[in-house]
């Protein structure tokens, strides 16, 4: 066999796991979930659960960081002369993502997962904005007004609490215009805050 197609089963044994954790929480709770339930819903044994992953939580933490490795790498394309000529910033691609993996920011911002896997989700966003940040700064050679774990930690739990509401309430406004309020906001504030006008 070759390594391709272990490859692709492989893939696709964690995405049905992955698909089954996701549905089971939303229907019952996360704490009510077991391994059990996962492997019988993804029709899979719990000897290739373990394979792949120690415990419901490891499932879900490396869930967890596929879908934000996605949204890091979306973001890390594009150059900060990019985002300013599409009037645009990083938590355009946040609330864009939000709305394509809509379940699983529905378990992870409601608490269903835990509050440690919640703040682990913050505590990543918030990594990934200082790190934004911090390159932005540094290629307009600018110091930010305020320590960049404060303003990253800001935007982050900011952006993660409009986007739990929006997600809880059937996203009853575009995707462009949350990005517009968020803008409005957040965002000016921020930029004040850096020393330049997005």
């Amino acid at each position: 066999m070759s390594r391709r197609k272990t490859d692709r089963r492989v893939l696709r044994t964690r995405r049905q796991l992955q698909e089954s954790l996701m549905s089971l929480v939303l229907e019952k709770g996360y704490d009510a979930v077991t391994v059990e339930d996962i492997t019988e819903r993804a029709d899979l044994g719990r000897t290739t659960f373990y394979l792949h992953y120690k415990d419901k939580d490891d499932l879900l933490l490396q869930s967890l960081e596929t879908v934000y490795d996605d949204l890091v790498e979306q973001i890390q394309q594009r150059t900060v002369d990019e985002w300013v000529a599409d009037g645009q910033g990083p938590w355009t691609l946040a609330f864009r993502h939000a709305a394509d993996n809509a379940r699983f920011y529905q378990i992870i911002l409601s608490g269903q997962g835990g509050s440690v896997i919640k703040n682990r989700v913050q505590n990543y966003i918030a990594a990934t904005a200082q790190r934004t940040i911090s390159q932005l700064t540094q290629e307009l050679g600018v110091t930010p007004s305020v320590p960049l774990e404060v303003l990253s930690h800001y935007i982050a739990s900011s952006l993660l609490g409009l986007i739990a509401w929006w997600l809880q309430h059937d996203q009853p406004y575009t995707v462009a215009e949350m990005d517009a309020y968020f803008r409005q906001l957040a965002m000016q504030g921020t930029t004040q805050v850096i020393g330049i006008g997005l």
